[in-house]
Formats: C-alpha cells, sequence, structure tokens
C-alpha cells in the first residue's frame, strides 16, 4: 500500500487526473453515481465488520470500531445524501472496490488477529492525541461533505464556490478532514496497516486537492487568492 500511495501520488502529480467528479470523461460502460458508491465502499465495510466480531480485545475491537464506523457512513449514508451524482466509469469503480476489499481485510484481520496490544494501550497519549484527531478530521470531512452537497438548488449544474467552515481557508478540506482523519487513526492504532492507509490517502487526495485548487482559479475569477489548496496557511 505504501508502494502503491507513491506511484499514485506520482502520477497525480505528472497531471494524470483520475477520471471522476468534475473530472469524469464519456464512458460506454458506466455505474450510476449512487449505487457506484455503495458498491465500491462497501468491501471495506463488511470485511472489516466481519472481522470485528472476531477482535479478542477490548482495545482491538475499539480500534477496529474506528474504521468500520467510518466506512458504515460512506457505505449506507453517503450515497443516500447525494443529491446528485455523475455515473462512474467502469473502470474507475473496479480500481475503488478493488482498493476497498484490499484495506478492509488488511485493516480488519490485522487488527483482529494479528496485533496484541497493552492493556493500557488506549490510555497512552499519542493514542488518545489519534482518537481526537480521528474524530475532529471526521467532522471536518462531514461538515465539508455537507457544505459541496448544499451548493446547488435543485436542477442546477454549474459549480459554484464552496464557501464556509474549513473551506475558507482550503479548497479542499473534505480532504484536508479525511486526511486528519486516518492520520489520527494511525496515531490510535500504531500498526503499520493504520500508517500504510494514512499515507495512501494523503498520497491519493493531497493531489486532487492540488488539482481542485488549480482548477477553482482557472474557472473563478473572484475564487479567494488568501486560500491555501489543502493546508491552511500552507499549501
Amino acid at each position: 500500500m505504501v508502494a502503491a500511495g507513491i506511484v499514485t501520488c506520482t502520477a497525480l502529480q505528472l497531471g494524470i487526473t483520475a477520471g471522476y467528479g468534475r473530472y469524469a470523461v464519456e464512458s460506454s460502460l458506466s455505474i450510476p453515481g449512487r449505487w457506484a458508491w455503495f458498491l465500491q465502499e462497501a468491501p471495506s465495510f463488511f470485511i472489516s465488520a466481519y472481522f470485528l466480531f472476531s477482535c479478542q480485545t477490548t482495545t482491538s475491537r475499539l480500534i477496529l470500531g474506528l474504521f468500520v464506523g467510518h466506512y458504515f457512513v460512506r457505505t449506507f449514508l453517503f450515497p443516500l445524501w447525494l443529491k446528485s451524482s455523475k455515473p462512474t466509469p467502469f473502470y474507475i469503480f473496479m480500481s475503488a472496490f478493488c482498493f476497498c476489499a484490499w484495506n478492509g481485510f488488511m485493516q480488519g484481520a490485522y487488527h483482529a488477529r494479528v496485533i496484541d496490544y497493552e492493556a493500557n494501550h488506549l490510555f497512552k497519549p499519542v493514542s488518545l492525541a489519534g482518537v481526537a484527531l480521528f474524530f475532529v478530521g471526521f467532522a471536518i470531512n462531514q461538515h465539508s461533505d455537507h457544505i459541496l452537497r448544499n451548493l446547488r438548488q435543485p436542477g442546477e449544474t454549474v459549480y459554484k464556490i464552496p464557501r464556509g467552515g474549513l473551506f475558507d481557508y482550503v479548497s479542499g478540506a473534505n480532504y484536508f478532514g479525511e486526511i486528519v482523519e486516518w492520520c489520527g487513526f494511525a496515531l490510535a492504532a500504531g500498526t503499520l496497516p493504520a500508517y500504510a492507509f494514512a499515507l495512501f490517502t494523503a498520497a491519493n487526495i493531497g493531489p486532487r486537492a492540488l488539482q481542485h485548487h488549480r482548477w477553482y482559479l482557472q474557472k473563478f475569477d473572484n475564487y479567494p487568492k488568501e486560500r491555501a489548496a489543502i493546508i491552511p496557511f500552507l499549501l
């Protein structure tokens, strides 16, 4: 997963754009947006939830429960909240599906069957900080997604400048929240699979936030020039 993150980041930095959302291209084979979201995210939820029931300790159960909780929202609630969504090209859908299956198994199997946590693991300062960061990042991500979903009135198709929340500081507020969330998960878990996923997340959606930022600047003459792309006041 670390290698995949490096390859993905390099490709995105070279200008290769993942063809979904505003960068979607016409494809003869595509899946309706809501169904694509549900089906591609489902493996992460169902596979990790299966392992959650086999956790041997409360610590493992709580840590893996963070991962399962995130993907419960992504699998069952996020598609329902979408007001409109473009069809997802099949190759994009399959890439996401395979990644979610891979990651769901890796996080679930490792945290349920491999790692043997100390009894006081979750009471360590770094673990407590990680849990706090996870929920802060989750809240930022959910609030930012809410702002994006409500930018347009029913029937509108034009793009608008997102405002409010962390969007007043960065173009990719939703991406920033997700990166913070998974960095928090990595700190709380303290395992290589968790750190690998955090790195992959940053390597994947960090460059996409930069692409969004450049797209906003080109499309809107009045786009706030003081906004950063992904990290407030820095990048």
